[in-house]
């Protein structure tokens, strides 16, 4: 039936398959990956497998092998993302070729795949075996304290502060009870177009935030630091500096603090932050149009403990 294609499994280095690639990424997405490998941060966790007919990608899963720190111990796992079949070649089983290659692969060397579905494909991943697990969202009320020195604004349209930022991923440590590890290509991919002005370094803490603002909601990201940072703190940091200009919000309009990630102690999985949990109003994140959907030992973790994957994970 598929005698005609073939599965090529990394077109990054080849120009030709790579704009076809990117030509389907916007046709399907509006996302284009050229700037990103231009820029030379897509690295070898981003591996396509793309179904190639005549020169051209008709379809593509990509492969984003991830570690993850949870209370102290690396995970591995891999999410699938840029999943898409140009529309003169779908309901033709390349998605179900593609997903067989992809489990063939890897299913014996990584503990989980998981992937994050919108509203319109609820319905097609659990034929793979795939089961939607419920992820959690970590509140905190802003208090007014001084921070010794605010938080400065770090814009991702200079190369050398691009270059800053990707060496502060590298050294930093676990800023939370469930995080990413050491995949600075993924953060630049976001940090380099989607949020350029989003970027601050806090001083006192010798730490980098991504942070935004939205209705009264401060938005924090992520941090990359050597050491712990409260997110408490790193907000009172940027509370502090001109990140209410940034957003055209006045002192006082934002008045709780949302992360992007699990908190310390939040998801009550580690006896050792149990005093942090209190700090802290959990709720479900209800968002069909980002589900996420697993396989693996992820099923287990999300259906017994109160997590979210870091937003900037999403690949």
């Amino acid at each position: 039936m598929h005698t005609d294609i073939k599965i090529i499994k990394n077109i990054r280095d080849d120009a030709a398959l790579r704009s076809s690639f990117n030509r389907l990424a916007e046709k399907t997405f509006g996302l284009n990956f050229e700037n990103w490998y231009q820029n030379g941060y897509w690295k070898d966790n981003y591996i396509p497998y793309a179904a190639v007919r005549e020169g051209q990608v008709i379809a593509n899963v990509s492969v984003n092998p991830m570690t993850f720190s949870e209370k102290g111990i690396l995970h591995h796992y891999i999410q699938l993302g840029t999943v898409m079949t140009d529309p003169a070649f779908r309901g033709q089983g390349l998605c179900r070729l593609l997903m067989d290659a992809v489990e063939k692969d890897w299913a014996d060397r990584v503990e989980s795949i998981y992937l994050f579905a919108n509203d319109t494909v609820l319905d097609f991943y659990p034929r793979f075996g795939f089961q939607r697990v419920q992820e959690s969202r970590f509140f905190a009320p802003l208090s007014a304290c001084i921070p010794d020195r605010p938080a400065v604004p770090v814009p991702m349209t200079d190369p050398e502060n691009r270059a800053a930022l990707e060496k502060a991923i590298l050294s930093g440590v676990p800023q939370g009870s469930f995080d990413m590890v050491g995949n600075p290509g993924l953060i630049l991919f976001y940090a380099s177009q989607f949020l350029t002005e989003n970027v601050w370094y806090l001083p006192a803490h010798d730490a980098w935030v991504i942070a935004e603002a939205e209705g009264d909601t401060l938005l924090l990201d992520a941090i990359f630091a050597p050491r712990p940072v409260a997110p408490k703190e790193a907000a009172a940091a940027l509370l502090a500096g001109p990140f209410h200009n940034r957003y055209c919000v006045s002192p006082g309009s934002l008045s709780r603090l949302e992360c992007g990630f699990t908190p310390f102690g939040a998801d009550g999985a580690d006896a050792r932050f149990a005093e942090n949990r209190s700090a802290w109003e959990i709720r479900p994140l209800e968002n069909d149009d980002d589900a996420m959907f697993v396989k693996g030992s992820l099923t287990k973790i999300f259906s017994q403990e109160k997590k979210r994957f870091p937003t900037l994970s999403h690949a």
